[in-house]
């Protein structure tokens, strides 16, 4: 009886959401339908009369040769929006793999983004790409694999194209493998935040951790809001545990040391290795881009690649060297810097290609030209693996351009053709494409005042001036309330609080009047917008997050891994006890967002089942083919929930744009940065005539094993390397001990403005 009340509705639901939107027409019903083979009594025009049931079916035939398809003529030439399709049989059997074809004169092709890839929901929507304009009279639906080898379509429906998509899949409908506790799929950090949702369950509801497959209870809560808080809970080991709540069991996690960074350090070098433009895994061109694919000028990947190596130098330097020496460069794509040695670290060879790649390209662009800053910041870093010659090139080259006020050349997204002198107060701000950001140009004068003064430069003071005047100018002149200039920048926001947050860490006699209240009055805002039951900042207090004039309006996956980098930034400025424990909170709910506390329980990345550690839900589909011909690169960021999933609406299913992009990963790598700076600790406890120097960051990963770290010790004015060892298999700190520390008068970890020091009291 339920089975059948399920369809009944579903079939309702299905007819209202077509009323609803006299725009949005299904063109299948009706219409003429073949395949490449049926069961009897289960012909193909079963997917089409409008009926979603177990009795209605179209069904393949299992022994027919494999694809299996069904085909629909419509009625006439018609623009498309997109389709729903309900698959399987009673609680099972949906479709795994299958894309979309139309027909373009005598040939058959495939509608861009419409390919969906371990589908495990027998209601699937699949929205098409709107700036693509589908206009044909047949489609088919190409079955790549389903559960049996037979394809059961219970129905397909072919929306025409409307300003307002397609209409939202029928309530009720949601992915059943999903459990109704949504957490972080893979684990928590030690000492952090641990929250999960429960959008279904009644508040006061008690819930329960345990180990996997252990009935002790070992952690007990209630919940609040829809929200259970599980912080206290400290284990040590490598077990994996569940939450229990009512009727519902989460997906089992680990709880780690370090356990985000242990998880996605690898993968966020392996992205920008195979992202590269022209090597990588797709070496073809790709228009409107320059370093890497689909780059545009506005994704900044030094601004993330620099700070994650400054900010946590050990972390990346033990890591194996897998990324190959690029072919020799041509020197109009690459090669203007001397190659970069094979030994050098991953993380070093990309900061190479960020730069060489630049100046090869005479790129000129304040978006592009100002990530060079980066690259010659870190350079006493860099310098023990590049050749001199990068940083005399780099620097010549910079000195070139900083102030020339013109572009040349074509740059996608651009608005600005005038004013890309870097000396000059920007007062443009863009759009919810996120491709000028407003105070863009302060962290990167901050950084090239540091060179200037290292390299003994006539003009030194003068970016910093300009980074404090431009600072001043956002003070005054940026609403955070706005949401284009915080959320709606979409991927971009942390280029502008990194910048204001540097100011009062390392000018903070310099800063602009109202500069430490301007942060606070940004970590106000997130915190007020995140009041909710996933502790998720909306764009307003009644929007959850951006829209646009197409239905596919918008990916935002940058946008929530960029935020702990922004909150991060600001809560320095934040004196209150109570608001940076809950900002601190955020930064972590948005952390586990990305990893599938979020409506629709999923991972934010496709592939994140087989390449993140503990994940057992990827996102619905991922997009093959684009501009940045992402599909075969690792730790692709593909899609996000979208406006109509919030508050709790999963049976929404895969609606919106899908598709990543290097921006969102480099706001990833910015946040990992960040988290990186906030966690390091570094003491010396005098010893007799010796000192202990401990470090605490994040180089705990695996909790067999005792790992290492490099800080340098200063000794009589000269750095020298100090190597400090993990003081127990599973332990948040490194230590070594000095025998004799006459002369030492500073250690360090890390470098520039992301290092962390600790001065040294003499030896008496």
């Amino acid at each position: 009886m339920r089975c059948a009340l399920t369809v009944l509705c579903l079939t309702l639901l299905t007819a209202m959401a077509l009323a609803a939107d006299a725009e949005s027409v299904n063109l299948a019903r009706g219409a003429r339908a073949t395949a490449s083979s049926h069961l009897p009594g289960a012909e193909p025009a079963k997917a089409v009369d409008g009926r979603v049931a177990d009795d209605s079916r179209w069904v393949s035939d299992r022994g027919a040769a494999p694809p299996a398809w069904l085909h629909i003529d419509l009625e006439s030439r018609s623009r498309l929006g997109g389709i729903h399709l309900h698959s399987g049989w009673k609680e099972g059997g949906a479709i795994g793999d299958f894309h979309v074809e139309y027909r373009d004169g005598g040939d058959w092709k495939a509608v861009p983004g419409a390919m969906v890839r371990g589908n495990q929901a027998q209601s699937v929507a699949v929205p098409f790409d709107d700036t693509a304009a589908i206009e044909t009279d047949a489609v088919r639906l190409v079955v790549d694999h389903a559960a049996g080898d037979v394809a059961r379509v219970r129905e397909l429906l072919v929306w025409s194209y409307s300003p307002d998509g397609i209409p939202v899949l029928p309530p009720g409908d949601a992915d059943r493998t999903i459990s109704g506790i949504h957490l972080n799929q893979s684990g928590f950090n030690r000492t952090k935040p641990k929250r999960f949702t429960a959008p279904l369950l009644a508040d006061g509801t008690p819930f329960t951790v345990r180990r996997r497959g252990d009935e002790s209870t070992l952690f007990e809560g209630r919940l609040v809001g829809h929200i259970g808080d599980f912080t206290p809970f400290e284990p040590e080991g490598s077990d994996e545990y569940v939450v229990h709540c009512g009727d519902e069991r989460s997906v089992p996690f680990r709880i780690g040391r370090f356990w985000l960074e242990r998880v996605t350090y690898r993968g966020s070098v392996d992205f920008m290795a195979d992202a590269r433009h022209h090597v990588g895994s797709y070496t073809k061109p790709c228009r409107g881009s320059f370093g890497w694919r689909d780059d545009h000028q506005f994704s900044f990947e030094l601004n993330g690649l620099v700070a994650q190596y400054l900010a946590n130098p050990s972390a990346y330097e033990r890591m194996k060297r897998t990324i190959p020496p690029a072919p020799p460069g041509d020197g109009v794509r690459w090669g203007a810097l001397e190659a970069c040695p094979v030994e050098a670290p991953d993380i070093v060879r990309l900061i190479h290609w960020g730069a060489d790649t630049i100046v090869t390209q005479r790129l000129d662009h304040m978006l592009l030209k100002e990530q060079l800053a980066f690259f010659l910041h870190a350079w006493p870093a860099l310098k023990r693996w590049l050749p001199e010659q990068n940083r005399d090139v780099v620097l010549a080259y910079v000195r070139d351009v900083w102030v020339k006020p013109t572009i040349t050349g074509q740059y996608p997204y651009d608005t600005i053709r005038e004013n890309h002198d870097l000396l000059v107060i920007k007062t443009e701000i863009g759009t919810t494409k996120g491709e000028n950001p407003p105070g863009h140009s302060i962290l990167p004068n901050l950084l090239m005042h540091e060179v200037a003064v290292r390299e003994r430069l006539p003009d030194a003071d003068r970016y910093l001036r300009v980074a404090l005047d431009q600072a001043a100018w956002v003070v005054a002149h940026v609403d955070w309330t706005d949401p284009l200039t915080t959320k709606g920048q979409r991927m971009s926001e942390h280029v502008v609080l990194a910048g204001l947050g540097m100011i009062l860490r390392h000018h903070a006699s310099r800063a602009p009047d109202g500069l430490a209240a301007k942060l606070r009055g940004w970590a106000d805002v997130a915190i007020a917008r995140s009041d909710n039951l996933w502790d998720f900042r909306m764009l307003s207090a009644t929007q959850w997050t951006p829209t646009g004039s197409q239905a596919t309006h918008w990916n935002e996956p940058g946008n929530v891994m960029g935020f702990p980098s922004c909150a991060l930034a600001a809560l320095p400025a934040v004196d209150d006890p109570g608001r940076r424990i809950r900002l601190e909170q955020l930064v972590w709910s948005h952390v586990d967002d990305c990893f599938g506390r979020n409506p629709c329980g999923r991972h934010f990345s496709y592939d994140a089942p087989r390449e993140i550690e503990g994940v057992e839900h990827g996102w619905y589909s991922f997009y093959k083919g684009g501009i940045g011909q992402l599909e075969n690169s690792r730790f692709v960021f593909d899609g996000s929930p979208k406006n109509a999933h919030y508050p709790f609406h999963p049976e929404v299913g895969n609606v919106g744009w899908t598709e990543g992009w290097v921006a969102f990963n480099s706001a990833w790598n910015a946040s990992l940065a960040a988290l990186a700076t906030h966690d390091t600790q570094l003491t010396c406890e005098r010893r007799g005539r010796g000192i202990l120097v401990r470090l605490r960051a994040p180089l705990d990963f695996d909790e067999r094993t005792r790992e290492t770290g490099v800080v340098t010790v200063v000794r009589d004015g000269v750095p020298e390397p100090l190597e400090v060892v993990e003081e127990d298999v599973d332990s948040a700190w490194l230590s070594a001990v000095i025998d004799d520390a006459a002369g030492v008068t500073r250690v360090t970890y890390g470098h520039g403005f992301w290092q962390t020091a600790t001065d040294v009291q003499p030896v008496p």
